[in-house]
């Protein structure tokens, strides 16, 4: 009853560490056996702070002999494993000073070099390929067994950098070729095991001889990363009666709530992680915060994002805040293209999405005896209530390095201005908006900022759909308040033109002539479509804003009367 409770492992402690010191731990070591019993090069896609880097220091210590470390896990009974000692080679591919293609080479050959010298053996091949070639091939001399190497966030050169394609691209050729050399020279090799979140650099290694097996959707190792839900009694069980009455008194969960009613709000909340595989796994950094802190409430999506993907928001806010779950092919899933950067499968891979379901789905091909070719697809949804609650919000503020209090103020004032149909709120709102973040983002036309003000929209946590059909033409965006308001919106923007003056009077009279102008154009265009009238059957008010922008922080709106808004314009 007086047992010592197992310390959670919040910063990223070492296997050695959470094994000597009396960490919880979740035993991945049949997973382990299966993968390195099974395959030569194995790549593994999990999101950030799943344990990937865990995963990575308990096979490296498997592979140095360690045996004692293991005694009590399922590899260290009945003789599973030998045990047998190799020379590892461990590397972390976050490079945060490449600048180009060739700095990212020279890097990867210090690192060698670096292995090398540790080791003890010398190489002085000019060419990574050679140099990696030279140093297996003096590993397996020395030791008579072949070396293992473990590659963790492989593909950091390539994430976080995004925002420069070309710079994005070198990196993905350079690290192509450096995976590959790792097939070419399998024969020196016991064991290479690759994690990142994406599969930017992965792309063909996966096929052939000597290949890298991907076993991210291999319903075997489904489970390989995270806490099973099949474990969560065995593991955090001895703390459930101390959250219960933490709870009960936040007014968290009900008073009659017992365990079980604790464990379903644990899975509300964490749960929903699914690579294919009958086993269900909670976010890592989740439950262990969850039981640190004593809360419900949301930790991982509040932690930070990636890199890339804050990028590509940025770039394309709508398309990332409020992403299309339609069924998608599972090969465009898989292998993530450098060239289209589909929302879907990155924010999947992210872990912001989960698997709903799997089908069949016509290709829109026929085959040879004119039958449909059907292919496996996914459907998708938001794994679990913290995502569900804070990822539009958590994702857009860290696309524009927005402070949580300043975007609380901001969608406040937001819902407020459109309730209060308050001309002068709206544009200030979302002028304040374009002055923040004016310096995150670099496009200028009209559809940016119709994805800018929509996601901004979606991310206050209001509902907003694009080009929502009316009767005479599709509005730019509509607006659902509490299920019976419909807010109708339309957009124009002007280029602002190079100043001629000195932004005296007259440049500011352009401005504004310009500015006034581009309104004038949205209202038309609400007036002539006739979009309240359209739209008055399915909602019990409407309400119609026309919004300007000028330049790229310049921002006027004006709501319309509803009844003048459905008369067309006058002559």
């Amino acid at each position: 009853m007086n047992k010592e409770l197992r310390k959670l492992p919040l910063s990223d402690e070492p296997f050695r560490k959470i094994i000597e010191g009396n960490y919880l731990y979740s035993d991945k070591t049949e997973y382990i056996h299966k993968m390195i019993d099974s395959y030569t090069c194995c790549f593994l896609s999990r999101p950030r702070r799943f344990g990937k880097t865990l995963l990575i220091k308990t096979i490296e210590e498997l592979f140095r002999g360690n045996r004692e470390l293991f005694d009590g896990l399922w590899i260290g009974k009945k003789n599973r494993c030998a045990f047998e000692r190799h020379p590892v080679l461990r590397f972390n591919m976050t490079f945060a000073e490449i600048k180009t293609g060739q700095d990212l080479v020279d890097r990867i050959k210090r690192e060698l070099i670096k292995a090398a010298k540790n080791e003890d053996v010398t190489i002085s091949s000019p060419s990574f390929d050679e140099m990696l070639n030279e140093l297996l091939e003096s590993l397996y001399k020395k030791y008579g067994v072949g070396a293992v190497i473990l590659i963790d966030e492989y593909d950091a050169p390539v994430t976080m950098h995004i925002s420069d394609r070309n710079l994005a691209g070198d990196n993905r050729d350079v690290l192509h070729g450096f995976y590959t050399a790792l097939k070419t020279h399998v024969d020196y090799i016991r064991f290479a095991f690759v994690t990142g979140i994406t599969r930017f650099a992965m792309t063909d290694l996966d096929f052939g001889a000597n290949n890298f097996m991907d076993i991210s959707l291999d319903p075997e190792f489904s489970g390989i990363c995270g806490f099973p839900v099949s474990e969560l009694e065995s593991l955090f069980g001895d703390r459930f009666d101390e959250m219960l009455d933490k709870l009960k008194s936040k007014g968290q969960i009900r008073q009659s709530a017992d365990r079980e009613a604790l464990k379903a709000e644990i899975l509300k909340w964490y749960d929903g992680y699914n690579w294919l595989g009958s086993e269900h796994v909670l976010n890592p950094y989740s439950i262990l915060y969850f039981f640190k802190d004593r809360n419900l409430r949301g930790y991982w999506p509040l932690s930070g994002h990636p890199s890339h993907l804050m990028a590509l928001v940025r770039e394309r806010p709508l398309e990332f805040v409020q992403p299309s779950l339609d069924s998608l092919f599972s090969m465009n899933v898989r292998r993530v293209d450098l060239g289209t950067l589909e929302a879907v499968p990155l924010l999947f891979h992210g872990g912001y999405l989960t698997i709903d379901e799997e089908e069949l789905k016509e290709t829109g091909e026929k085959g040879a005896e004119g039958e449909p070719i059907l292919e496996e697809a996914f459907t998708f949804r938001n794994p679990n209530q913290e995502v569900r609650a804070h990822y539009k919000s958590s994702i857009f503020k860290g696309a524009f390095g927005l402070r949580n209090e300043y975007f609380g103020i901001f969608a406040k004032n937001l819902r407020s201005a459109l309730l209060e149909k308050d001309s002068e709120k709206m544009g200030e709102t979302l002028r304040d908006l374009l002055h923040t973040i004016v310096h995150m983002h670099h496009k200028s036309d009209e559809s940016f900022y119709h994805s800018m003000f929509q996601a901004s929209f979606v991310a206050a946590g209001l509902e907003a759909r694009s080009e929502e059909g009316g009767s005479r033409g599709d509005a730019d965006m509509a607006i659902f308040l509490d299920g019976k308001v419909r807010v109708v919106i339309e957009v124009k923007y002007v280029k602002a033109e190079e100043k001629i003056g000195q932004g005296g009077d007259g440049d500011k009279d352009r401005a504004a002539r310009e500015l006034a102008s581009a309104l004038d154009r949205a209202e038309n265009a609400i007036r002539e479509k006739r979009y309240a009238g359209s739209f008055r059957l399915a909602a019990s008010e409407i309400i119609c804003l026309a919004l300007a922008v000028r330049g790229r922080d310049e921002v006027a709106a004006r709501f319309l009367a509803p009844d003048g808004a459905g008369e067309p314009p006058s002559s």
